[in-house]
């Protein structure tokens, strides 16, 4: 049976059921949310051998693609898309296995700077290589014409949710 045939039989039976339902656009919706499950269990799967999840993989790459490898965690937060709770408990793991530092912001002590140290880094430079190579495979068969058509889409969706009701 196909990966989605189950979800999409059970969306037709709520169109009929609910006949304003919106069916493509659910369609839509719910693979949307299959697509980020399964790559995040392949992101976790490749990231197993190195002791981390998703979590602490994007808060390492974020660090990383930063300019001075440096964010105030609040920057942090928002750029992980991360409540301030689950990135606290994130960034303890981090900090615990020297991965990452922590400190008061200088000239600022009620803001924290989050640093990537130099194991952090060598950690970001293997984990990286380890979950784009697992992932990858995802948009095998893809045109680069298409990748750039699936790109701007998600550009305007995500414009779309961010804009105000």
């Amino acid at each position: 049976m196909d990966i989605f045939e189950s979800t999409n039989k059970r969306m037709k039976q709520i169109k009929k059921r609910m006949p304003e339902f919106p069916l493509e656009m659910m369609r839509l919706l719910r693979m949307t949310y299959h697509i980020q499950k399964n790559m995040r269990d392949l992101t976790n799967a490749a990231l197993k051998e190195h002791d981390l999840h998703d979590g602490s993989y994007i808060v390492l790459a974020v660090l990383y693609g930063s300019e001075d490898e440096t964010s105030t965690a609040t920057a942090l937060a928002q750029a992980c898309h991360e409540k301030p709770a689950n990135l606290t408990r994130v960034c303890n793991e981090l900090e615990a296995r020297g991965l990452i530092t922590r400190g008061a912001r200088p000239g600022d002590r009620r803001s924290v700077m989050i640093k990537l140290t130099d194991k952090g880094r060598a950690m970001a430079e293997v984990s990286l290589p380890s979950a784009w190579n697992k992932t990858m495979h995802a948009y095998d068969g893809f045109s680069a014409e298409e990748l750039k058509q699936l790109e701007a889409m998600y550009v305007r969706q995500l414009r779309n949710i961010a804009a105000p009701d």
